[in-house]
């Protein structure tokens, strides 16, 4: 069985790449998020010069719920 000491070693190590593997997601997430909002604001562009009506909250809420 491991000592003490040697799970600590480990719980610290852990943690130590813990950040490393947390900070690739934070970016990925970022990312994802950017180019979210970037396509909401071209398709709200599109939508305004073909004057087409927007989705309602509603109807989204909709189709979540059903999946």
């Amino acid at each position: 069985m491991a000592s003490l000491q040697t799970l600590e070693r480990r719980i610290l190590a852990l943690e130590a790449r813990l950040a490393e593997v947390e900070g690739g997601y934070g970016e990925t997430i970022y990312q994802l998020h950017r180019s979210s909002v970037k396509t909401d604001l071209r398709l709200g562009k599109l939508l305004n010069h073909l004057s087409v009506t927007d989705v309602t909250d509603e109807e989204v809420d909709a189709v979540l719920e059903e999946e």
